[in-house]
């Protein structure tokens, strides 16, 4: 049991090191029952990711609707044999002035007003599963995430 927790505990450094800090994504969400897929930035805290968007982006509003989406991150081009890892979660748009604050970067000001524009929203992806691909193995390692209280 001790082995299974080392390993499951392993499983969560590798992941974390593919999601740390700000990231090139893929979401997907769902839209009439289809996968629609973009690229976006994910930064991450934990396990948890935020994305950082419009209130009104059809992405919010997809997310609004059905709330289950999925994303990539890692691998590249310049390294084939880089890890990545593939995500089911649930995401939800936040607006609250602490989340806001958080996730301000300067940069920003290019497209909102400030960290208090109402379009600014951040989007708040929590995993279910994730699958974590290296060369390693060249097969999934699954992690799932236990459900919080």
């Amino acid at each position: 049991m001790a082995e299974k927790r080392a390993s499951i505990k392993g499983l969560k450094k590798k992941i974390l090191k593919v999601i740390k800090g700000s990231k090139l994504a893929s979401l997907a969400t769902v839209v009439n029952g289809k996968p629609w897929v973009r690229y976006v930035v994910a930064r991450s805290e934990g396990l948890t990711l935020y994305i950082c968007t419009f209130k009104d982006s059809r992405k919010v509003k997809q997310i609004k609707k059905n709330p289950k989406v999925h994303i990539t991150i890692g691998g590249s081009m310049e390294n084939m044999e880089a890890p990545y890892v593939q995500i089911a979660a649930c995401a939800k748009a936040r607006s609250d002035a602490g989340i806001r604050k958080r996730f301000w970067m300067p940069f920003m000001r290019k497209y909102y007003t400030g960290v208090d524009d109402p379009q600014y929203v951040v989007i708040e992806v929590r995993p279910v599963l994730i699958e974590y691909m290296s060369t390693e193995t060249h097969t999934p390692q699954i992690y799932k995430v236990g459900r919080r209280k």
